[in-house]
């Protein structure tokens, strides 16, 4: 008998882990892909793949496969960021958060985050080939992840202009959801139909947006060091504007736009939030100072605290709280225990889901947000050897593990939500009636969206329609929760080899031929020296995508004295007119 009790508990363990995890996990590094790639759908500005070559009837050449590239204000250039959710509008209460959260996810396990496409999604749009099983990638040394991360930051760093110049939103949701069209349509109609010289906002009396801003900046210098150490600099040198503004402007605000986003419950664990980026990113003492400063009393008291409902875009007690008790906080990390085990592990529906946050509307966000705080406090306690049960239960749900076998996760398996209440997916520009919208099919170039809507905890309560926006509608905050824990379970599953990860020095990152490229020095206030071991056509391209400067490459050149201050993108093409390289550049 005493043989037989090993094999007994053997297989009793295997039963138990085959039981909380339901897929496999290449299945959870597609949906990883998927939902990570979703970004790239919410771009504004350049390299949008929803609407790659895509042109309207009647609209300028010049907008073809791009959105809103004229956003500025008085000229300052202020294209870039995501669109918000299935409209267009660029919310600084979501924008900010969601980059955060995203980077965050990556910084606490990379491990987690592979690299399967360039930054343009090059050999996906030279291919035709769009989905996962035709596998068309073309990495290109850089975590896919970062790619997606540093479109948000290269607007970010707009955004904090100065450590006085604070813009927040471009865009209003008013004009925008009075027509149901692509982005690029939109932005050739009126301003009072979405488009136009969009209105912009800037200088609020907030904290909140700013903090994220400046720790999404923060965390990047340090992740992106490794890959284009002037970028780093560059983003380090706004997180430090960002902060300056915060500090001076204490509290919340919502939209100033109707009631399209509330204020955040509180600015202070933002704030602090940045302020432990900031110390990481600098090793300066005085950030961890004011971080620690902040009071953690209980679950329901104290500057720094958490929320029964759950994590949001309006509720970030969760992280901050994790960013104290890495800065050595111990009550910090007393009371994050305190919520994950009472208010999420012992808050539960029968079937494993949280019970909590709105389950009315986007309640799956909630699933992925407190499964993410989960395998936080996992790692803080060194727990996470084994998947808490509760993240499988939440997100193999999300997946398609329920009574409906339905993935909740647009373009992710056989039964799946597939008419997301999204104005680009469908490249769709007849501005159709409610009943036409319900007929609207995704094309397949678009088929594997990866957005994940709002959806229900019930499935058979879901309704798998365009005009049904509160089951249907997803956002960049609510892809941000997802995105970070199936990060967290494929570091578990199927870690990454991240030694393959390098900077991009070389046109071989691109292209099988064994030569390098460099532009120097990067950044300059003057002129820039190039060089490359082959003969290249070059562009050099701001961030509103215009081409400043174009020239033939052999050996070395002097150029960019002219430049005006800025990001550029250089950018080296073969005698076949592809893509070889692309690198930026900062003039200061």
């Amino acid at each position: 008998m005493k043989k037989i009790i090993p094999i007994i508990i053997i297989t009793l363990l295997s039963q138990s882990t085959s039981f909380s995890q339901y897929f496999t996990s290449a299945n959870y590094t597609k949906a990883l892909w998927m939902t990570t790639r979703y970004y790239g759908a919410q771009r504004s500005g350049n390299n949008n793949w929803l609407v790659y070559n895509h042109l309207p009837q009647g609209v300028l050449t010049k907008y073809k496969g791009k959105c809103f590239i004229d956003d500025n204000d008085a000229g300052y250039d202020l294209s870039g960021g995501w669109h918000d959710c299935g409209d267009h509008v660029k919310f600084g209460q979501t924008q900010f958060y969601s980059a955060y959260m995203l980077l965050k996810g990556y910084a606490e396990f990379p491990t987690g985050y592979d690299d399967y496409y360039t930054a343009t999604y090059l050999n996906y749009g030279k291919t035709g080939k769009w989905s996962w099983e035709e596998g068309a990638h073309d990495p290109n040394g850089i975590p896919d992840i970062l790619d997606e991360v540093k479109h948000a930051t290269d607007y970010f760093i707009k955004c904090a202009k100065n450590s006085s110049t604070f813009y927040y939103q471009v865009g209003q949701g008013t004009p925008d959801h009075k027509t149901w069209v692509t982005a690029v349509q939109m932005q050739t109609q009126s301003l009072a139909n979405g488009g136009g010289q969009r209105v912009v906002y800037k200088n609020p009396a907030d904290a909140s947006m700013a903090s994220f801003c400046g720790a999404t900046l923060a965390l990047m210098s340090r992740m992106y060091a490794k890959f284009d150490t002037a970028y780093a600099s560059l983003c380090l040198t706004h997180a430090k504007y960002a902060y300056d503004y915060a500090k001076a402007h204490p509290g919340t605000v919502g939209s100033p736009d109707c009631c399209f986003y509330g204020a955040n419950g509180s600015w202070k664990d933002d704030y602090a939030t940045m302020c432990a980026e900031l110390f990481w990113a600098t090793n300066t003492t005085s950030y961890k100072t004011e971080a620690l400063a902040f009071t953690v009393v209980d679950e329901w008291t104290g500057d720094i605290h958490g929320n029964s409902y759950g994590a949001d875009y309006s509720s970030n007690g969760d992280i901050a709280l994790y960013n104290l008790a890495l800065l050595g906080k111990s009550v910090a990390k007393t009371v994050l225990g305190t919520i994950v085990t009472k208010f999420y592990l012992g808050n539960v529906q029968s079937d494993g889901q949280f019970a909590g946050g709105n389950t009315a509307w986007g309640p799956l966000r909630y699933n992925a947000n407190t499964a993410f705080t989960v395998a936080l406090w996992q790692k803080l306690n060194a727990t996470d050897g084994t998947i808490n049960k509760y993240i499988y239960d939440n997100i193999d749900y999300i997946m398609g593990k329920n009574a409906s076998s339905l993935s909740f996760i647009v373009g992710f398996g056989a039964n799946c939500a597939k008419h997301p209440h999204h104005r680009t997916v469908y490249l769709d520009d007849t501005d159709p009636s409610d009943a036409d919208k319900q007929l609207l099919n995704i094309p397949a170039k678009n088929a594997q969206f990866g957005g994940m809507v709002g959806g229900s905890r019930n499935p058979s309560n879901y309704k798998d329609l365009a005009t049904q926006y509160q089951y249907t509608e997803g956002g960049i905050d609510y892809n941000a929760g997802l995105v970070c824990v199936l990060g967290f379970i494929n570091a578990k599953l199927a870690p990454v080899d991240t030694s393959k990860f390098h900077a991009p020095t070389a046109i071989s990152d691109l292209n099988p031929l064994s030569v390098s490229a460099s532009v120097y020095p990067n950044p300059s206030s003057s002129s820039f020296t190039i060089q490359s071991s082959v003969p290249a056509h070059i562009k050099v391209v701001d961030n509103l995508g215009r081409v400043m400067s174009e020239f033939e490459l052999v050996n070395n050149k002097s150029f960019g004295e002219e430049l005006a201050e800025g990001i550029y993108h250089v950018i080296f093409y073969n005698e076949n007119n592809d893509i070889i390289y692309n690198m930026n550049m900062v003039k200061q």
